[in-house]
């Protein structure tokens, strides 16, 4: 009866040795393993994550993952190639950006995003093509007309850009980086009274616009009106008292109607951010 208890038992082992065995699968070294592709969501929103936290480094990784597991998944070449983008790797950005519309020929933030790259590698008819390919797939997208408008500023063409920044401004009245833009544009056409009117729209819609008080206060400056100018570049230091320019702007102002002591003092300020 023992024997045949050790008989049985070896036996046991020997199947469950087998079936062990048998259940492993055979795996080819050359053939890359399966990764689910389901996976790629989930790393692209941990992107995401690690993107609104300006973890860039964890952000490209968890992109790049989600490449790996999906080759198809075309929301993470757009993703990924903003980052590039932002550290002015414009060449990488623009393969991830291709392979993105490659994989959705709708892609409106890939086409605009393309765009923005090829602005900064003085690509402007690219550049171009691509901010009118995201307008005929979202013809009210104000920021596309916004970025043509710069480029076709850049490019020299800038009745063209004026029409591209006022459009803008119809669809998004409170657009306040469009005010501003066009009131650069204006002042440098000599339409002052034209640039006023939208550096004051400008912060009206953001009333934290540092750069529209201070272009405002530098053309109250050139009509002469030095109070109207301290008053901007003021109200600038208080959003931004790190401005160095608005201290030395001021700083011109105030010699002018003769308050050397504050016209000193603001010197004094600007020397010392510059130097932290």
């Amino acid at each position: 009866m023992k024997n045949n208890n050790i008989l049985i038992t070896n036996i046991l082992l020997g199947c469950v040795i087998c079936l062990i065995f048998s259940c492993a699968p055979e795996r080819d070294p050359n053939k890359p393993r399966y990764i689910n592709p389901k996976f790629a969501n989930a790393y692209t929103s941990k992107g995401n994550f690690n993107y609104a936290k300006r973890e860039f480094d964890k952000a490209m990784e968890n992109y790049t993952k989600a490449i790996h597991a999906d080759t198809t998944h075309a929301e993470a070449y757009y993703r990924r190639g903003v980052i590039y983008t932002d550290f002015k790797k414009y060449s990488e950005a623009l393969k991830d950006f291709d392979r993105a519309i490659e994989l959705d020929s709708k892609h409106m933030d890939a086409y605009m995003n393309r765009g923005i790259a090829y602005h900064y590698l003085k690509q402007y008819n690219k550049a171009k093509q691509d901010f009118g390919k995201t307008l005929q797939i979202m013809p009210r997208n104000y920021k596309a007309y916004q970025f043509r408008a710069i480029t076709y500023y850049e490019s020299g063409d800038i009745v063209q850009a004026e029409k591209d920044m006022t459009k803008s401004l119809e669809i998004k009245p409170d657009y306040a980086d469009a005010y501003y833009n066009r009131g650069n544009l204006y002042n440098e056409q000599g339409k002052i009274a034209q640039a006023l009117q939208d550096f004051t729209a400008a912060i009206k819609s953001d009333p934290r616009y540092v750069p529209a008080y201070n272009n405002r206060g530098l053309l109250y400056f050139s009509q002469k009106k030095y109070q109207e100018a301290i008053e901007d570049y003021t109200q600038g230091i208080k959003v931004d008292p790190n401005a160095i320019i608005l201290y030395v702007n001021r700083k011109d102002a105030y010699e002018k109607i003769g308050e050397q002591a504050k016209a000193n003092a603001d010197y004094q300020k600007a020397i010392a951010l510059q130097g932290r």
